[in-house]
């Protein structure tokens, strides 16, 4: 049986109103913690989340104005991007994604997973903005990841029924199940198990597809809906 009401729970000391405007909130939580924070515009058509898990940055959604509603700090430590679809309303932002974390210093080419045409659509994107790079460098200098890390790479997961790995440190697992209409449904593992679809979609369920999970972000479910206006903690080694 799941336990959805003790598995979240909101951070009300660390997520509270009272932290300065100056703190990034997400520079307060544990390493080990599992943390979604709301990123993009308040908008449920545009799914967006920001997973901290493992010290691990891993954003889900690129809409519109996404770069600008992330801090410089989470932006430098993104370790990957989770594409929900390759329509306009789900990808208009992953430009501002590479651009913004690049200047603001990330160290290493930056993965992006999606479903077919992922691949082709970042190297469209990287080849774009091939000579934009290289202006940016003359005007300003070389950002403090160095010229190569403006680079994106990319994985597709295939259409199917099964999930697929997109990515995976070890403790810290994210696999997405393509369907038919090329939207893509991910489940983070970290301690716990959470399911992320964009809206469209309806949540899947866990007996359908192979996913086990304890609770859900969607449209459709009453456990946490689109879109996120407070930080929600999954886990945290502090509630013991």
């Amino acid at each position: 049986m799941r336990q959805i009401a003790a598995l979240i729970a909101l951070c009300a000391a660390a997520c509270s109103g009272s932290q300065s405007a100056d703190v990034n909130v997400s520079e307060t939580f544990r390493p080990e913690d599992f943390v979604l924070m709301p990123c993009g515009i308040a908008d449920a058509e545009a799914a967006c989340a920001l997973a901290i898990a493992g010290g691990k940055r891993v954003l889900f959604g690129t809409p519109a104005g996404i770069g600008r509603s992330l801090e410089a700090g989470d932006l430098r430590q993104l370790d990957a991007v989770m594409v929900f679809s390759l329509r306009s309303a789900d990808l208009e932002g992953l430009d501002e994604v590479r651009n913004m974390s690049w200047r603001a210093g990330r160290e290493a080419p930056l993965l992006v997973v999606g479903p077919e045409g992922t691949n082709t659509a970042v190297k469209a994107l990287n080849h774009a903005f091939e000579q934009a790079d290289a202006l940016r460098i003359v005007d300003e200098g070389i950002p403090p990841g160095g010229y190569d890390a403006a680079i994106l790479t990319s994985r597709e997961l295939g259409f199917g029924n099964e999930a697929q790995v997109g990515f995976d440190t070890g403790d810290l697992m994210i696999a997405g199940r393509v369907q038919a209409d090329g939207r893509v449904d991910y489940r983070i593992s970290y301690a716990v198990d959470l399911v992320l679809s964009s809206c469209g979609v309806w949540l899947p369920d866990a007996e359908s597809i192979s996913f086990d999970f304890e609770a859900g972000l969607a449209c459709e479910t009453s456990d946490l809906p689109w879109p996120l206006s407070e930080h929600v903690m999954l886990f945290s080694l502090a509630d013991g």
